[in-house]
């Protein structure tokens, strides 16, 4: 009989911790050949923009996927090994040879990680597909192309297990080289005890540096950005480690230090406990600070998708018209009689069409977008800034059924529901508009704001601002101006009967192709700034895809059709969503399996103690209070201390990002409460499951779980 058939032998006594081992390397590799497979398909890759934000939201998350993936592995390996010592450790010392016996257990895990990529692979890009063909039929492809997957999808995954088995290998030959053979057999029961002096300022010190941490991360850049309109740089998110190492701090708090206090009582009758913390301090503290930050991980995730869906899900419904697109003079425009054509076609009528004149005309502003040598924020009034969008008060008022009143002089800046002002950009700024063909100059003053979602391009801001003007000083600034700045805005609505999705695709198309040269620019490109700057840096043609319009386009002129825009947002965010999603499942699963693991090594480390203290005459009751505060550690306070840190700060993320809590996100922090109350129902799960189990190691099969009395 061969050694590798003596470890296979043994390994019937051993099946939990293979079981263990098995799972968490499958589960990795399942989960990143998924990601892999589906994200470097072609389909996929095809329908992201090259350069865009979502291909970069999408390699970053991966990233952070793989590395969740990796470390987890290391983890399970780690354990593997730990309870792997006793078979090593009788090996060696019944004469083995440790050359013979390091060759012969990397093999062995060679074939199990063999065995397992195959599988994992395999079940991954079935995955993979199914996501894949679903992504298919929601998109309704007009290019007729169909979900498949790459070579360097395949690659990617390969890599990615080649990467964790040379790292799984390299720990394997490093624990079976040790030349210490009583500490391989004591490996599985080796304590790691707290040794420094902890006390009240080490907890105080701990709570201090979070909060450094947050206010010199988040709150303190935000605050003096806002007041004295400098830039701190990106040096203040080191201030995140601070944060770290106040978490750690807090740990070891939690584990190494229990006093009497004023009820003694309580604290003899958890001293045993108490006592077996400690020994396995440092142990316990590691395991409860990467759970945290497993937890955070996953709250942050879904915490994000959700943001994203909502804000997504209440564009549509804040969009004042169905149908919004525009054209300059020059165009080759689709006329009403062409729209209604193509409406007839699939079954759709076009209701309250209109057209209203717009006129692109040179505005002033305030530009603050450089600092000074002290990093504060220098405010620049320029008198020729950017060509800016001006409408009459009588056209705005007939487009929209809303009536404004515009003194000679004066303007109205044009806004959207939930959007908030900021100091980059303010509707006062404006004091001057230009005729630049005929040189007419007018002076302009401020008059207040109104709201139409229509003629809020954009962020409404710098070329993209509209503003309305009273009806003799638009027709005084507009007369005499070229084609070149005359723009037209079609707004129109649209029954709900007939196949609103396909008309819309099919207008989207014919008015790409409609549009003229002039019109086939970037969203921030500007007439005025092209002329006078020889660097500009937005003078490239947009790239336009009539046929696809769920990809993402850098458009000055991106029409708004709502039916596009709420099949699409799916469409858009379904591989952002996707890894998120996937991001937050590795990150629970890995802590809830750290978890359950930390919990039956606590039921292996205890069980001598336990019995000990049952022949002295404790009651099960009480013994069972003794295993289930080992175990509560790994759960109750990371849990806590994750839900309430990322709560707290997705909250002042989103209040920062433009200084209130709009409607909207009212309703997203509504969310991550409910989100936050089912991760502790989930962790309470699996330490209910997780002591039971080790009430079955420590007391046997069919103990009585007892109530705590």
């Amino acid at each position: 009989m061969t050694l590798l058939n003596v470890l296979n032998k043994l390994k019937k006594y051993n099946k939990g911790n293979y079981r263990q081992f098995s799972l968490c390397f499958s589960l990795s590799v399942l989960l990143v050949s998924a990601l892999t497979l589906f994200m470097l398909s072609p389909f996929v890759q095809g329908r992201l923009p090259v350069g865009g934000d979502s291909r970069k939201m999408l390699y970053m998350i991966y990233a952070v996927a793989v590395t969740g993936c990796v470390l987890f592995v290391i983890y399970a390996a780690g354990l593997f090994l730990r309870f792997k010592s006793r078979e090593v450790g009788i090996l060696m010392a019944l004469g083995t040879a440790k050359g013979t016996l390091s060759k012969t257990i990397m093999k062995e895990m060679l074939m199990i990680i063999g065995k397992l990529s195959m599988v994992s692979i395999l079940s991954g890009g079935m995955i993979a597909y199914g996501f894949g063909r679903l992504y298919e039929n929601l998109i309704q492809s007009a290019e007729s192309d169909s979900f498949g997957f790459s070579l360097s999808g395949l690659l990617g995954s390969v890599l990615f297990v080649l990467a964790v088995s040379v790292i799984i290998l390299g720990m394997t030959n490093r624990f079976t080289k040790r030349a210490n053979l009583i500490e391989i057999l004591n490996e599985e029961r080796r304590t790691e005890p707290i040794r420094k002096d902890v006390d009240r300022k080490y907890l105080a010190a701990g709570l201090i540096l979070i909060v450094l941490g947050i206010l010199g991360g988040l709150i303190i850049p935000f605050a003096i950005s806002t007041v004295f309109k400098m830039t701190l740089g990106g040096f203040h998110y080191a201030f995140y480690i601070l944060v770290l190492i106040g978490l750690y701090r807090i740990m070891v708090y939690s584990v190494a230090v229990h006093k009497r206090g004023k009820n003694p009582q309580k604290y003899y009758r958890h001293l045993i406990s108490f006592g077996m913390l400690k020994f396995q301090g440092v142990s316990v503290v590691r395991n409860m600070l990467i759970v945290t930050l497993l937890l955070a991980g996953a709250l942050f995730a879904i915490f994000y998708s959700a943001t994203n869906c909502i804000q997504g899900a209440t564009i549509a419904a804040n969009e004042d018209n169905d149908m919004s697109y525009r054209y300059l003079g020059d165009a080759d425009r689709l006329t009403v009689h062409d729209v209604e054509s193509v409406a007839a076609e699939y079954g759709v009528k076009i209701i309250n069409y209109r057209e209203v004149e717009v006129a692109r005309l040179l505005g002033s502003g305030v530009a603050r977008e450089n600092y000074d040598e002290n990093g504060m924020l220098t405010e620049e009034y320029r008198e020729k800034d950017y060509y800016k969008n001006f409408v009459s008060a009588s056209g705005f008022s007939k487009a929209t059924g809303m009536e404004v009143q515009v003194e000679p002089g004066t303007y109205l800046y044009i806004s959207r529901k939930n959007n908030t002002e900021n100091y980059w950009f303010l509707p006062e700024d404006l004091d001057m508009a230009e005729n630049t063909d005929t040189g007419v100059k007018k002076k302009l003053v401020f008059s207040g704001t109104v709201e139409y979602s229509s003629f809020f391009y954009d962020r409404g801001q710098d070329g993209s601002a509209s503003y309305i003007l009273n009806d003799e000083d638009f027709a005084g600034l507009k007369e005499g101006l070229s084609k070149r700045f005359q723009m037209t805005q079609v707004l129109f609505d649209i029954s709900e009967e007939g196949d609103i999705y396909t008309f819309s695709k099919e207008l989207y198309a014919r008015y790409c192709n409609s549009v003229s040269n002039s019109m086939r620019v970037m969203a921030s490109y500007d007439e005025y700034r092209a002329d006078v700057d020889e660097n500009y840096g937005y003078g490239e043609p947009a790239m336009l895809y009539p046929k696809r319009p769920e990809i993402e386009v850098d458009w000055k002129y991106n029409p708004v059709f709502i039916p596009l825009l709420e099949r699409n947002f799916v469409l858009t965010y379904a591989t952002l969503l996707l890894i998120f999603v996937f991001v937050a499942v590795i990150c629970l699963v890995s802590a809830g399996v750290i978890g359950y693991t930390r919990s039956i090594a606590v039921a292996v480390k205890s069980k001598h103690v336990l019995m000990d203290v049952k022949k002295l005459g404790a009651g099960q009751i009480y013994l069972d209070r003794i295993l289930k505060e080992q175990e509560k550690k790994v759960f109750v306070l990371p849990t806590v201390v994750a839900t309430i840190l990322m709560f707290a700060y997705y909250t002042m993320t989103l209040w920062q990002n433009d200084g209130v809590i709009s409607s909207n996100e009212y309703l997203i922090i509504g969310f991550n409460i409910a989100v936050c109350l089912m991760i502790a129902v989930y962790q309470y799960i699996l330490f209910q499951l997780s002591f039971r189990k080790s009430q079955t190691i420590v007391f046997g099969a069919g103990t009585e779980v007892m109530k705590k009395g």
